[in-house]
């Protein structure tokens, strides 16, 4: 009775919030803006939060905790429809639906990846709240457990689905990624503060995550598309936007579970969120599908699990921020920010003496989800129009307003510089073969996987064993290893495949006479 206590009281409370008008207002307006900075690259939640501050300091805390949450939800949703329609993925956490949204998009199967993408990011948000509720508690104790070993591990198991990435040549897909780890050591060495591979000074600060992953993902595609003679228009009849039929859900309520439970786990590690959630994610779900061919190359699996863990993440980020005081990522800092200016002392305490806050969480993340419920296919069915403009100024359009988020995030011209220069090596790497995603993924992972490594060896002397002997750390890095060793050994039996039949193909062909 007790257990059930837990987690009914909150949520009865949160549901009870739901009756005052004010709060549905605040998610109305919540969502609205969150999936426009969503949609606009580079922003994201921490950015969407920090514009919106300020206007949080007049409201009561109840008031404050459920707008800036509502904008939470509103983001998660937003990043994925530019990510699927244009291959400009919102945020970090989007890649990968980008990779496998976009491609789908272009086979005419844009009402799939749109609606699968909707499904996740409601059932996610909405079976993450409950996870929230019940683990706030037991699960704010990890904040202590998970010191840098087991973000090691966490680490290595989101570079392990680098390979994943590789498309068809392993080698050059494994290049790609050594470009991608090779951008992110540029700058300042994270452990004794002195400059490296850095010939000049605007070198020295290094490149930033979103402008470089941007910069490969968004940008390069944006310049190969400008390369293309065709029009979407002229190809209209072709695109559907039909919401997917049971038989294509049915496929993707595993990875949709799955993906919601690793998204509220991860997201309440600090230091993890949304982006290691989404890779580790995927990676699973590749691994238990019946299809893992498709991954990489238009999977709903994929979206649907990379959507569903993003999503998820809102709520995990949320444990730790207001279970013992430790922020989850860059948005629960703002998030903690606003609630010190109500006069509220962060701390194990906070939800005991203040359990309206915990209730205006779930009043925030409910409301939204429902909005998104009742307005998320209708604005995505509206915003696949923009196929129907002319593909020149859609891509100049995109283009632009990649430029304006990316400056807009700390208002640096070489931030810009940046993303635009990848962008041309970008167009380059797909061009001849190598693949983006595998170099944005390596990016976006190789501070934090190198920042983890390096203080988990100091604080065991520099002792590799007893670093990986820790009993979880052990756990999470041999199943790491095993991910690994699958992963390529099904890319290398899908090259084989791939070479005997276009052999076949020419024998057939009577290019070459059969053997």
């Amino acid at each position: 009775m007790e257990f059930l206590g837990e987690l009914l009281i909150p949520l009865a409370e949160g549901a009870a919030l739901l009756a005052k008008l004010d709060i549905w207002v605040l998610a109305v307006v919540g969502v609205a803006y969150g999936i426009f900075a969503g949609a606009m690259p580079g922003i994201g939640t921490t950015l969407a939060y920090g514009l919106v501050l300020p206007f949080t300091f007049p409201m009561d805390p109840v008031q404050a905790v459920a707008f800036l949450l509502s904008i939470s939800v509103g983001t998660g949703f937003g990043n994925s429809i530019p990510a699927i329609l244009l291959s400009v993925p919102g945020t970090p956490a989007a890649v990968l639906t980008a990779m496998d949204g976009f491609k789908l998009h272009k086979r005419g199967e844009s009402g799939l990846a749109l609606g699968i993408s909707f499904i996740a990011a409601i059932v996610g948000q909405l079976i993450s709240i409950p996870f929230f509720v019940l683990l706030v508690v037991p699960l704010s104790g990890l904040a202590y457990v998970f010191l840098a070993p087991e973000l090691f591990g966490l680490y290595l198991f989101g570079m392990v689905a680098i390979v994943s990435l590789t498309g068809k040549n392993l080698l050059k897909g494994l290049a790609g990624a050594a470009f991608g780890l090779a951008i992110a050591f540029v700058g300042i060495d994270a452990m004794n503060g002195t400059p490296r591979f850095a010939p000049i000074p605007e070198f020295r600060n290094g490149f930033e995550t979103a402008p470089a992953v941007i910069g490969l993902l968004a940008v390069s595609e944006l310049f190969r598309q400008s390369r293309q003679s065709f029009q979407w228009n002229a190809v209209i009849e072709e695109f559907s936007a039909k919401f997917p039929a049971w038989s294509q859900i049915r496929r993707t309520i595993g990875p949709i579970v799955g993906g919601t439970v690793l998204g509220t786990l991860v997201g309440a590690i600090p230091g993890a969120g949304a982006t290691p959630a989404a890779m580790i994610s995927y990676q699973q779900a590749q691994a238990w599908s019946k299809h893992p061919e498709e991954f990489g190359n238009g999977s709903i699996e994929g979206i649907a699990a990379n959507e569903a863990a993003q999503n998820a993440s809102n709520s995990g980020e949320l444990i730790p921020t207001l279970g013992i005081a430790i922020p989850g990522s860059g948005s629960m800092v703002l998030l903690l920010a606003s609630l010190q200016v109500h006069g509220l002392v962060p701390g194990p305490l906070l939800i005991r003496q203040t359990p309206e806050l915990l209730y205006a969480a779930v009043a925030g993340m409910l409301a939204a989800s429902l909005i998104l419920i009742v307005t998320g296919w209708w604005i995505s069915r509206q915003l696949l129009k923009i196929i129907t403009i002319d593909r020149s100024l859609v891509v100049i359009l995109a283009l632009a307003t990649t430029v304006i988020g990316v400056f807009s995030l700390q208002f640096r011209l070489f931030d810009v510089l940046t993303a635009l220069g990848l962008g041309v090596v970008g167009y380059f790497m797909l061009r001849y073969g190598y693949s983006t995603a595998a170099a944005a993924l390596a990016v976006v992972l190789a501070r934090g996987f190198e920042r983890s490594l390096r203080q988990g060896l100091n604080l065991f002397d520099n002792s590799i064993i007893e670093f990986l002997s820790r009993p979880l750390t052990a756990i999470i890095v041999g199943a790491a290893v095993v991910f690994l060793v699958v992963g390529i050994r099904r890319t290398m039996r899908f090259q084989r495949e791939e070479a005997r039949v276009r052999q076949q193909a020419i024998v057939e062909a009577g290019r070459l006479p059969a053997e």
